[in-house]
């Protein structure tokens, strides 16, 4: 299981915060998904695996949070990393996303005033996630994998009833995942519930003594969003604590 992490309570020293759990038959179900989960990935090599429990991000508390990663030896790391913010991360996504843009497009497509701009930028330079050219006026992109370790992100809400809500929920979490899914305790189906999950190109899982796909999400590519990379700095954060033994 070393292949394996679970986030399942706040980790206050790299950032993560997760929402205090409640305990009842939907959150059973959610332990009972993930211990088959678990079960399945037993024998893991190379790839390694987060599992996040109600993690708080900007839309919410996802019931689950399944994130694909491998971790290569002579990973770099600058420990400014650990103090990067969502609005770090916003301008990062942006960066990445356009691969290059001026300062001046940044600033009028995500409304940060130019010296909030300017400090996160060279922040960002300075933990090697971007280059910053000095008097150009603009900034570019840096090779996605030598900072994302992340392949996939699967969101998944659990509910006992209220489908409507689950669908709901599960729409909302495409915003930062590349899969999405519902997650029943029934052994069926039905068809109203399939055809309303495969028009929103969100995916069903059922539970009851094993897990079982019976409609695959649609997938998106990484990073969906600057929450997708949220994700990925809790990984390595909580990674490099471990290796320098640094935990507060």
């Amino acid at each position: 299981m070393s292949n394996i992490q679970i986030f399942n309570h706040s980790i206050h020293d790299i950032g993560y915060i997760s929402r205090t759990v409640t305990y009842g038959e939907e959150y059973e179900m959610v332990l009972d998904f993930i211990d088959c989960y678990l079960k399945s990935r037993k024998n893991l090599k190379n790839k390694q695996i987060a599992i996040f429990i109600e993690p708080q991000i900007d839309t919410g508390y996802p019931d689950i949070v399944i994130v694909d990663y491998y971790i290569t030896k002579g990973l770099s790391w600058v420990n400014t990393r650990y103090k990067l913010t969502n609005n770090d991360l916003k301008i990062l996504f942006e960066i990445q996303k356009n691969r290059s843009i001026s300062i001046n497009n940044l600033k009028s497509s995500l409304g940060f005033s130019e010296n909030e701009l300017e400090k996160i930028i060279t922040n960002l330079a300075n933990c090697k996630l971007i280059y910053k050219y000095a008097d150009s006026g603009s900034v570019r992109n840096v090779r996605l994998k030598s900072y994302c370790i992340i392949k996939n992100v699967i969101a998944i809400e659990a509910k006992i009833d209220k489908w409507n809500e689950a669908i709901r929920q599960a729409t909302n979490n495409t915003w930062f995942a590349t899969e999405s899914y519902i997650l029943m305790k029934k052994d069926k189906c039905n068809d109203a519930i399939m055809k309303t999950c495969e028009e929103r190109g969100i995916g069903i899982y059922l539970t009851n003594g094993k897990n079982k796909k019976v409609l695959r999400s649609n997938r998106k590519t990484i990073p969906v969003s600057y929450s997708t990379l949220q994700f990925n700095e809790w990984i390595l954060r909580r990674h490099f604590k471990e290796v320098n033994n640094d935990y507060e």
